[in-house]
């Protein structure tokens, strides 16, 4: 793990650094009273038993009762404080990666599993929750403990507590020997969990093609050999972290032996009191808790810098280019867009090749061709959804590349036939992206895309829920709600790719007519295969193989008989 992957992940806790402080002094004062017992033990051996004082006995008892009232108090607020702290880090955490990765090319997301980016951005983060926190606050307290500990043994007999030092080395050297072992299961672990995570989102959200096929048995034991791989990987991290931590645990059992016999020795010989033997062992037995607690802390640490290093992996990705010099305003005038020279492949496969096209503003286009022609793409880039890798796409003689990426999706509106309806009522999926629009303004886009009847038989209404990606409507009528949004968003260029593909004709027609009269004065590209529907527009496009065949209204494309009238003549 770089430092500059620890600074990042220091950045967060920066915001609570009073409450780090605050929360480490508690856990001090806290450790403090741990020190407290033995040595009450020693004072009541060694002074009120051989003084049979009974009054002392009940001094010393009330002290320690009142210390450890206070310890129960400071306990309860460094827990508090602690959850505090940590659920807020947490927080901070996952909305930045969320943030991030909103901004991430599309790219990334076509070469991603969906079920590996959430996995890092919930069990990442819970793992670096813990050791932002919780294990840097106990390594702290640990090692306070600690050094009261040290302190106290000294005071008691610095001689003995140096001989029970001699098989810490011992245990330095096994730690160092295990952790690169460790953390190459772990890497492995996480990176098996992401592919569970990624399987079963995958089948869960084709759900009907698995059923359609009655492939329960096979998907059964695929997922068997997943989960079995992973328990392979875990038993084997068991197997090298328990190793580690009982080969520890086994050398400091030997401190105590050692100190019952030279201890014992120096007690025979009168060197040293029973009391004070028997606080020495009792400080000792004490001092082995932190110390396995910065054992398993260390490995924790390892565990936290493998989702470090994952998370790190995607927030050192460049973000989409959203700045640029030109700002231009939702409303603004319009003007013609350009296509020069336009080259695009996906990998190393081109999609589009020399793309010469100019859209003037206030004009209804329609693009035609087979599947794979390129179409979409087009649209992608006319969002800048990608990049051409050759030539540009032009605004007003202004490559869109150096206009800023706000103001130019905001005059833009994509409806494609994925619809890209989420969890919630039918408002909040019509509303998205335009919380501020009226509910009549709401109502009348709803009219103009003729689901509003519909809408307003449900028992809900606009209130209605309609599930993960609508999966309690229609085609169609998913494909209407999403049209009614892109009719309140009210954008100079209207995109609309395969949109009305769910809908009959007749239906088609209706939202068509109303989509070209209430952007009359837009630009509007419409890609559709169903060359009936776009009969009506200004000029239509043909593309075949990634390239601009054909330019014209329908007339003059039927009159030419080329390739639009043959797609005409096989379609219609």
């Amino acid at each position: 793990m770089n430092l500059s992957t620890v600074k990042y992940f220091a950045g967060f806790l920066r915001k609570y650094t009073w409450q780090e402080c605050f929360l480490v002094l508690l856990m001090f004062l806290a450790s403090i009273g741990t020190l407290v017992s033995p040595y009450v033990l020693k004072l009541i051996i060694d002074d009120v038993f051989p003084s049979r004082d009974f009054g002392l006995l009940i001094e010393i008892l009330a002290i320690y009762l009142a210390i450890s009232v206070v310890r129960l108090i400071i306990s309860y607020a460094s827990d508090y404080m602690f959850e505090y702290v940590s659920n807020h880090i947490m927080k901070d955490i996952r909305v930045s990666l969320f943030s991030h990765l909103i901004r991430l090319p599309l790219s990334f997301f076509d070469n991603s599993k969906t079920g590996d980016i959430i996995h890092r951005v919930n069990s990442e983060v819970n793992s670096i929750q813990s050791i932002l926190t919780g294990s840097i606050v106990r390594i702290i307290n640990s090692l306070c403990t600690i050094i009261g500990l040290v302190v106290m043994l000294c005071v008691l007999n610095y001689k003995l507590f140096l001989i029970s030092l001699c098989v810490f080395p011992i245990i330095y050297v096994n730690t160092r020997y295990f952790q690169p072992r460790i953390q190459d299961t772990v890497k492995q672990s996480r990176t098996k969990d992401s592919d569970i995570l990624s399987y079963l989102m995958e089948r869960f959200s084709n759900i009907k093609l698995l059923k359609s096929y009655m492939h329960y048995g096979w998907e059964e034991s695929r997922l068997s050999i997943y989960i079995d791989e992973q328990i392979g990987i875990n038993m084997r991290n068991v197997k090298l972290t328990s190793l580690a931590s009982n080969v520890s645990m086994f050398l400091t059992a030997l401190v105590p032996i050692l100190l019952l016999f030279f201890g014992g020795k120096n007690v025979m010989a009168g060197i040293m009191t029973v009391g004070s033997l028997v606080a020495f062992i009792q400080y000792t037995n004490r001092l082995f808790a932190p110390m396995r607690d910065l054992m398993g802390l260390y490995f924790d640490v390892i565990r936290a810098s493998v989702s470090m290093e994952r998370i790190a992996e995607v927030i050192s990705l460049q973000q989409e280019r959203t700045g640029g010099s030109v700002s231009i305003g939702a409303q603004s005038e319009q003007a013609a867009i350009e296509f020069r020279n336009v080259c695009f492949q996906y990998d190393s496969s081109p999609v589009l090749t020399n793309i010469n096209l100019k859209i003037n503003p206030n004009t209804k286009y329609a693009l035609v061709g087979t599947s794979g022609c390129g179409k979409s793409t087009l649209i992608n880039l006319l969002c800048r959804f990608y990049e051409p890798q050759q030539g540009g796409i032009y605004f007003r003689d202004t490559n869109i590349r150096d206009i800023d990426m706000t103001s130019w999706r905001n005059r833009i509106v994509l409806v494609n036939q994925d619809n890209h309806l989420f969890h919630g009522t039918i408002l909040e999926n019509i509303r998205y992206g335009m919380e501020s629009a009226s509910f009549n303004q709401i109502e009348e886009a709803t009219r103009q895309s003729v689901i509003k009847d519909h809408i307003e038989s449900m028992p809900g209404r606009f209130d209605s829920v309609i599930g993960d990606h609508g999966v309690t409507l229609s085609g169609g009528q998913k494909q209407r709600i999403a049209i009614a949004r892109s009719i309140l968003k009210q954008a100079q260029i209207v995109l609309l790719d395969e949109t009305t593909s769910a809908i009959d004709s007749e239906t088609e027609k209706i939202i068509l007519h109303n989509l070209f009269r209430i952007h009359r004065d837009r630009t509007i590209l419409i890609v559709s295969h169903r060359l009936s529907a776009i009969k009506n527009v200004d000029q239509i496009i043909c593309m075949d193989k990634g390239m601009i065949v054909e330019v014209g209204t329908h007339e003059e494309l039927i009159g030419r008989k080329g390739y639009y009238w043959k797609l005409y003549k096989e379609q219609v």
